[in-house]
């Protein structure tokens, strides 16, 4: 059945309430706006009759949450738009933007028994890997703190990997912080390693990463996410360089284990 204009918006809007409250526990009627380009006056519409029908509900304060029903509904159409876009970057090759804008485009005219081929397609695929791109880690793990295993590996070998001499100047696990924005902490192995910067790359470009407590942040959106043919997440790797006090930079991949 053809969805209305309406029930399109309805669709849209639960699904970035649902993105929202995952990432932030938060619900702004603004940043909804924003996000989705409409006016303040359209979300404050589709807000009363989203609560007439059930998924929200307001506080004594007047803010607004999504109730069971709106948290399942919301979470079945942001799945649904990242299965879509999964799907059209393993068939078209296209970076992660693309994709995700032409499935916010198409999402609402497939049909039923079209997406749940995709889904389908998607769950039972095992005869290749694939890499997925610009994919938050808050999107696959719960929010709070983590580790992960991790390796650093010579640039340009694969088969086998020769480990570089970063694996023995940092810990062998990366902290993770999973939130709005996740990030990796790559903590030195012991005082007497001096490295004195760490960069990361990131659409071709070499981004320096911030020294914290916790080791040198490197931004989890940086990772290629490698799915292999069981349908899991395995790996993300992302290529850094170090320089340490010989004032010489050298280039390596970070390998992190997300199973």
């Amino acid at each position: 059945m053809t969805k209305t204009v309406r029930q399109r918006e309805k669709e849209d809007y639960l699904g970035t309430m649902y993105a929202m409250k995952r990432k932030d526990h938060q619900i702004i009627k603004a940043e909804i706006a924003r996000e989705l380009g409409v006016s303040a006056a359209k979300v404050d519409r589709l807000s009363r009759e989203l609560t007439e029908e059930g998924y929200l509900q307001r506080d004594g304060s007047r803010g607004l949450f999504l109730t069971p029903f709106g948290l399942s509904k919301g979470q079945e159409w942001m799945e649904r738009k990242r299965c879509l876009t999964e799907f059209l970057c393993l068939v078209s090759g296209v970076d992660r933007s693309l994709a995700q804008e032409n499935a916010c485009a198409i999402e609402h005219i497939l049909d039923e028994r079209v997406l749940m081929g995709i889904r389908m397609f998607m769950q039972s695929r095992h005869t290749y890997s694939y890499t997925m791109r610009e994919s938050d880690l808050n999107l696959m793990f719960p929010e709070g703190k983590r580790e992960f295993p991790a390796a650093f590996f010579e640039k340009g070998t694969s088969h086998p990997r020769i480990l570089s001499e970063e694996y023995w100047d940092f810990e062998k696990k990366a902290k993770a912080v999973i939130c709005r924005e996740s990030f990796l902490y790559l903590c030195p192995a012991a005082e007497k390693t001096e490295i004195r910067a760490l960069e990361y790359s990131e659409k071709d470009r070499w981004e320096r990463a911030v020294r914290e407590k916790n080791g040198f942040a490197v931004p989890a959106r940086t990772l290629h996410c490698i799915l292999r043919q069981s349908g899991r997440i395995s790996e993300g790797t992302v290529p850094i360089r170090t320089l340490k006090e010989n004032g010489q930079w050298h280039e390596c991949i970070l390998a992190v284990s997300l199973i």
